[in-house]
């Protein structure tokens, strides 16, 4: 099995893992439809309030700045977890080039034996 091969494979059994983790978290944490009904009541209390004040609870720019400053924590983690990526690439690599050694020296000597 090539190297690109053994790379497809772990890819596929790491979104399995991904997965299996979520859904375990989701099981974790009961009530999660319930507290989903408790945040639309929350949604519908934060528009009487703003209907009767006139003003929005939060104003637009504070959630704009918010999401700025998270997308830039989220490229700055996406950034180190490619970096990650390459580095167990690379040690992947390291190690099936170091089996194929293993490999190729057990048979020079079952020839050498022979």
């Amino acid at each position: 099995m090539g190297p690109a091969r053994v790379a497809s494979k772990n890819r596929a059994t790491f979104g399995k893992i991904v997965m299996a983790q979520r859904a375990k978290a989701r099981k974790a944490a009961p009530g999660a439809g319930s507290a989903a009904r408790a945040s639309k009541t929350s949604t519908s209390e934060r528009r009487a309030d703003r209907s009767a004040s006139g003003a929005p609870a939060s104003s637009g720019e504070d959630t704009v700045q918010r999401l700025e400053a998270e997308c830039r924590a989220l490229k700055a983690e996406l950034k180190t977890a490619r970096a990650e990526i390459v580095r167990l690439e690379k040690r992947q690599e390291l190690v099936v080039n170091r089996i194929d050694w293993v490999i190729d020296s057990l048979h020079n000597l079952l020839e050498d034996g022979e």
